[in-house]
């Protein structure tokens, strides 16, 4: 899960030059006021909150200085590292090289300048403890840092040994920008603005790809310098900030207007890089995660699992539309259509990705909606109705997210919309359908905060928005599952718990404490480790000499991997155990061959283990569609099942032109529907969540995590 990076245990360095000794270096006043006003803005406790003492400020430094410093820092940053650099950059003729502009700097004599090469062995070092690195570059060529002798083995490497994000004001073959008359530099301008004044209808916490499309969106807006990005590791989900945007007081709710979709233009930022091929497979992060911190699709990678960046977008045509003044639910197409065809059309929307890796989960949850719209249509369920499936590609991006969110909740045919993939898209489209009292259902978000609030881990309950719902199992399940089968199914009655001080982690490890000592079994030890740590010595020799016989881990896999490797060599009758953070194939590869036997959790059920899913397989496959049904297929038949059931309950006139209901009275109906369905009994708690939470427990054989219990 997406959380703020510790202010206690993370370190700030800004580094600035505005004046210079060489007369051709024009003086840059701009670059004084960012360092000024990005130091107020980290230490304030709305933004991060560092300590005085936690954040340094070297405006003017000699080289030594500025490395000196650096240095200092690195040694004492245990989670997050930020390094920022505003003044000129040059490019060496002979190494393509870039090196950042000091006050005594000669243009001439590039060894009076800064290399930037210096500031990337030093994050390197062995000595560095930080488990996360930022970089920030607002200076010419900056892009030179992400490219050419730095991409694979340069600045990006540093994903070999922990996260890292580079965002850098311009390509490598541009100049930044300090527009004349301005307060600050075009690129640091729009950066304190995202600080100062939050970014409208982003979560709670910012994170750097967040920043990144934000900044993206609003210089690219200007005509200006387009920024760049590189990450590995999950790095985009690193959160140095809380967002400060405040909504307006609402006025006409978004159902007062009808806006088609040929009428919004936008320019999407391009993609979040992916690691290099020398780089081990990574999920992409998310822009909010928040992630993660959000509900989680298990691909190879590791931390917040729905956060995944797509590449293109889908051309979807603008839908016509009833009058706004009706304030209805309208049928699709003008009411002199309706009326001669003697039918009511209404839609279904979703939103998933629908192009990029993930295509397959994407098209999955699309297809399985789009069969149960056809069977409903078959059954003539709602007689006097047909039902229709407008899907959207959000591309896994919650700035696509967002926008589909508005064209859904514009077009009036809409009666409720299936989706999203991920959970950080989830969390922009929220608020959007809530005040236009659209009903949503997610087949596949797995956050609790999505449903409970950001108190659950408090144990304080508050749904967030009433018209959120999700037929697949919250993250809170997943504990007690594993310790169900642990006792049960494993015997295994003796624990030695372990989390990596992260939420996530821990929350983890607290629930199955409780779980396990409910069950009957004995927690014999408990350990709290650095995310960043790979030494496990300590902690196995104390799970041995306590006697226990499974180790459940709070954390993610790139940690969980060498725990287990490391476990198995002293102990082979121990099991290592976790939450979904460590399904991936690399787990399997870094424990290696002993590591056979070891489990993890994850929320929903395999359909083809359920009997009640055999009809939805078989008229699946009868269809024809391209992609399978996936992981998600009958958690989205089941969610666009539920939409169904609750407007046939409202639309009681089969010669209606247009819906009997308002769209608030439908996501009533949907809080109440109970029905027995493809994945299982569907209905919804009064936090929205699923009544059945299903957890599928995977256990590790010949290198690969098969399913063996839901």
């Amino acid at each position: 899960m997406t959380e703020l990076s510790n202010p206690a245990r993370s370190r700030a360095l800004l580094i600035g030059a505005h004046s210079f000794t060489d007369p051709d270096l024009e003086p840059l006043p701009a670059v004084a006021r960012n360092l000024d006003r990005l130091a107020e803005l980290l230490r304030d406790p709305s933004v991060w909150g560092l300590d005085a003492g936690h954040l340094s400020v070297l405006a003017e430094p000699d080289r030594d200085q500025a490395l000196g410093e650096a240095g200092r820092l690195a040694d004492e940053a245990e989670d997050t590292l930020l390094v920022y650099y505003a003044g000129h950059g040059f490019v060496h003729d002979l190494s393509n090289e870039l090196y950042l502009a000091l006050p005594r700097t000669d243009p001439r004599r590039l060894y009076t300048a800064l290399r930037y090469q210096d500031i990337r062995e030093l994050l390197l070092g062995p000595q560095v403890r930080a488990r996360r690195k930022v970089v920030i570059l607002d200076c010419c060529w900056s892009g030179l840092a992400l490219h050419g002798a730095m991409s694979a083995t340069g600045l990006g490497g540093l994903s070999d040994i922990g996260g890292t994000f580079v965002l850098t004001a311009t390509s490598e073959t541009r100049t930044a920008l300090a527009p004349p008359g301005e307060t600050y530099t075009a690129f640091t301008g729009e950066l304190i603005g995202a600080l100062e004044k939050g970014v409208p209808e982003a979560p709670p916490l910012l994170t750097m790809t967040t920043l990144y499309r934000h900044l993206y969106d609003a210089l690219v807006a200007k005509g200006r310098p387009t920024p760049q990005q590189r990450n590995g590791n999950t790095a985009g989900a690193i959160a140095v900030a809380r967002n400060r945007h405040r909504p307006p007081v609402p006025g006409p709710g978004p159902e007062d207007a009808v806006t088609s979709a040929t009428e919004e233009a936008s320019v999407d930022p391009p993609p979040v890089d992916s690691p290099s091929a020398e780089e081990p497979p990574v999920e992409k992060p998310s822009d909010e995660d928040s992630s993660a911190q959000g509900p989680r699709v298990r691909l190879p990678g590791p931390r917040r699992r729905r956060t995944v960046v797509m590449a293109s977008a889908l051309v979807v045509a603008a839908l016509g539309s009833l009058p706004a003044a009706l304030n209805l639910i309208g049928g699709d197409g003008s009411d002199a259509d309706a009326k001669a065809k003697g039918n009511l059309t209404v839609t279904i929307g979703v939103s998933a990705p629908l192009s990029g890796d993930f295509v397959s989960l994407g098209r999955g949850i699309r297809d399985s909606a789009d069969l149960a719209v056809k069977k409903a249509n078959a059954d003539n369920v709602a007689p006097g109705v047909t039902f229709k499936v407008r899907a959207l590609d959000d591309k896994g991006d919650p700035a696509s997210g967002r926008r589909n969110a508005t064209e859904l909740v514009a077009d009036r045919s809409v009666v409720g919309v299936v989706g999203p993939l991920n959970g950080a898209v989830a969390q922009v489209m929220q608020k959007v359908f809530y005040d236009a009292h659209l009903t949503q259902i997610s087949p596949s978000n797995s956050d609790p905060a999505l449903t409970l609030g950001d108190g659950w881990q408090q144990g304080t309950f508050a749904r967030p928005y009433n018209t959120y719902f999700r037929t697949v199992a919250n993250d809170t399940a997943q504990a007690p599952a594993a310790a169900r089968h642990l006792y049960v199914k494993s015997k295994r009655r003796k624990a030695f718990v372990i989390d990596d001080k992260q939420t996530y982690g821990a929350s983890l490890v607290q629930s199955f404490k409780k779980a396990f000592g409910e069950e009957g079994g004995a927690i014999v030890g408990e350990s709290h480790v650095d995310a960043g740590r790979r030494d496990f010595s300590t902690q196995v020799s104390q799970a041995v000499n306590a006697g226990a016989d499974v180790v459940y881990y709070g954390g993610l896999y790139d940690a969980a991997g060498p725990l287990s490797k490391q476990l198995h060599a002293a102990s082979s009758g121990v099991l290592l155990a976790g939450g979904d953070g460590i399904f991936s194939d690399t787990y399997a590869t870094v424990a290696g061959d002993g590591a056979d036997g070891d489990i993890c959790t994850m929320g929903g059920a395999v359909p083809d283990s359920l009997p009640s899913a055999e009809t939805f397989i078989k008229d699946y496959k009868a269809a024809g569609y391209n992609s399978s049904y996936s992981s998600y297929g009958g958690y989205s038949y089941d969610a666009t099942s539920a939409l169904i059931q609750a407007f046939k309950s409202l639309h009681v006139d089969p010669s209606d032109t247009v819906p009997s209901a308002k769209r608030e009275s439908l996501r009533a109906a949907v809080q109440n529907v109970d029905f027995d369905g493809v994945m299982g009994k569907v209905r919804f708690d009064a936090n929205g969540d699923a009544v059945s939470q299903t957890v599928t427990v995977y256990r590790l054989s010949g290198g690969a995590w098969k399913a063996v219990q839901a």
